[in-house]
């Protein structure tokens, strides 16, 4: 094997300088057959025979391809480029054209277009003059994504074959997602010319050229849908990568428009700039300040007047200036100068609603908490969370807001989330538990440390108590006091109702002396149970949780209102 690799190396130069000479070939056959290069013998020997008629050879036979040590692999791939180079013959038989693109058409099937664009080039290389091969190593080179390439072959293939209609089909396509609308058109006319069906496919030519006219300043709806075509169409041209990036923009898909934007190349493009600011731009949206505002520098640099780059510089730096005037009043204790710098980076800009904005936000609930404005602190924590789901600050802040508010299960909710997001948020797990202790605790009202009555009362007395209740607390007559009062006013007012419903229903009551609550006794909860008697009691005298545990939590409650 050593001495064929030898020889191989000697022979290749010989043919390679002087691809006539017979005796050169018939030495090179030899090389080939004792490397185990079958297919390659065999065209050494043929070429030998075209070169003298009177060679005589038995074609090699097939053999066992045994491995190889690095020297001999070298004198293979030596013999096989040599062959493939000088080795082409002039006609073939239809059962070895079959044969050659078997191998080529299996790897397609199989989806393995690398391997069957090198079975379609080996082919090529013993059968230069069937159209079919280029045509297929056209498709393998379009299912890779080399239009170019695919183009190159799918021409070779009609100046092989003049009807070879499929071959003017893939070229246009080829060119077409090349962005090379003339040289489609071209070919689709030499198809027509072969009878050949093209309708289809100058329709999407003529998507494409309305594509390439549109400005990616004014993207309307049906321009954008227009763009999507002709990505389809033509998803290697450069214009309507960067169109598409705008769209998805528009969309509010900023993650996949950074994506695709980041898969083109700056340097060297005419739409350098427009990439960047569609670079810097999605950074802005998903809350990547820093990177944004890289981008938006190298696409001032790389064009001046860039209007989308130099519009959202101005707006990054706006909001950037309000928050952070704002965070510097907020840590004076300026708690209303703080407010309108959060506000004023919120509404810079309307349309943006990213990370940034949520942050802004979620630091304007803060200034309210301060202000005592628990309400409106909430809907800025739920705007906030709108904005960015993962934002454990604004879930948490929002938390303690519905835990001063008495919305208890609400608040459990938000810490349940926060300890689903960050498990090592500080002590979370006993903020959780506390929230769910809050929720079984003030489930239960005492309407009768409400109404301020015995538990003993009439039906009289407790008319008389809530209509004194409703003044008491009735919003117009706490208008005047602090928000917490208010809150605590509006609470019990609430509860006035429920207190009036039960006490004075002679059914409702008995369940409700038992332990049941109003929400048990509304749902229906209560008549369930009380279809069991005392078996599920627990103890004798009827009540649900027992007499004195269930009125020591009702006093923890009345204690704190």
């Amino acid at each position: 094997m050593r001495r064929a690799a030898m020889a191989a190396r000697a022979t290749c130069p010989k043919v390679a300088h002087n691809p006539k000479d017979a005796e050169a070939w018939k030495a090179l056959g030899d090389a080939a057959e004792s490397l185990g290069l079958v297919d390659e013998a065999k065209v050494a020997f043929r070429k030998a025979r075209e070169l003298d008629p009177g060679f005589l050879r038995v074609p090699p036979a097939p053999g066992d391809n045994q491995p190889a040590s690095h020297e001999v692999e070298k004198a293979r791939r030596a013999v096989t480029a040599i062959v493939m180079r000088h080795g082409r013959r002039s006609k073939i038989s239809p059962e070895d054209e079959e044969k050659l693109q078997a191998q080529g058409n299996a790897f397609f099937k199989a989806r393995k277009y690398e391997d069957a664009v090198m079975a379609y080039s080996r082919a090529i290389s013993f059968c230069p003059e069937l159209a079919s091969l280029y045509g297929n190593r056209s498709a393998a080179y379009y299912m890779l994504k080399k239009f170019k390439e695919a183009a190159v072959d799918a021409v070779k293939a009609c100046k092989v074959d003049p009807f070879y209609v499929k071959g003017y089909s893939r070229a246009a396509k080829a060119y077409l997602c090349l962005g090379d609308v003339e040289q489609a058109k071209a070919q689709l006319m030499q198809a027509r010319a072969k009878g050949a069906d093209v309708e289809q496919d100058l329709r999407s030519i003529s998507i494409v050229e309305k594509a390439k006219t549109i400005n990616g300043n004014t993207l309307t709806r049906e321009n954008m849908r227009l763009i999507e075509k002709a990505m389809e169409i033509a998803p290697n041209v450069e214009q309507f990568k960067v169109a598409m990036g705008r769209v998805l923009l528009t969309r509010g898909k900023h993650q996949e428009a950074l994506a695709l934007c980041r898969g083109l190349k700056v340097d060297g493009s005419k739409h350098a700039s427009e990439i960047l600011s569609i670079r810097a731009e999605a950074s802005y949206l998903i809350g990547d300040t820093k990177a944004a505002e890289r981008y938006f520098a190298q696409a001032l640099a790389s064009d001046p007047k860039n209007l989308h780059a130099k519009r959202f510089m101005d707006t990054v730096q706006a909001v950037q200036n309000n928050k952070q005037k704002g965070n510097q009043a907020f840590q004076i204790g300026r708690w209303e100068e703080a407010y309108q710098h959060y506000t004023a980076a919120m509404n810079v800009d309307p349309n943006v609603r990213n990370s940034l904005v949520a942050q802004c936000a979620c630091n304007r609930a803060a200034v309210l908490i301060k202000l005592e404005n628990l309400e409106d602190a909430l809907v800025d924590c739920t705007y906030a969370i709108e904005l960015d789901e993962s934002y454990t600050k604004a879930y948490l802040r929002r938390a303690h807001i519905h835990s001063e508010l008495e919305n208890f299960e609400d608040a459990l909710r938000d810490f349940e989330k926060v300890q689903e997001l960050d498990p090592q948020s500080p002590d979370i797990r006993k903020l959780v538990k506390e929230a769910a202790n809050n929720v079984r605790k003030y489930k239960y009202v005492d309407f009768y440390h409400l109404l301020e009555v015995r538990r003993t009362a009439t039906d009289v007395e407790i008319r008389k108590a809530y209509k004194k209740a409703c003044l008491k607390y009735h919003p117009d007559k706490n208008a005047h006091r602090t928000p917490k009062e208010k809150r605590d006013a509006n609470r019990k007012f609430k509860h006035l109702q429920d207190a009036y419903n039960i006490l004075l229903d002679v059914q409702k009551r008995a369940l409700y002396d038992r332990g049941f609550s109003a929400e048990d006794i509304d749902s229906g909860v209560a008549d369930a149970s009380d279809d069991f008697g005392d078996m599920n009691m627990g103890n004798g005298s009827g009540d649900r949780y027992g007499s004195t545990g269930y009125s020591s939590d009702r006093r923890r409650y009345t204690n704190r209102g």
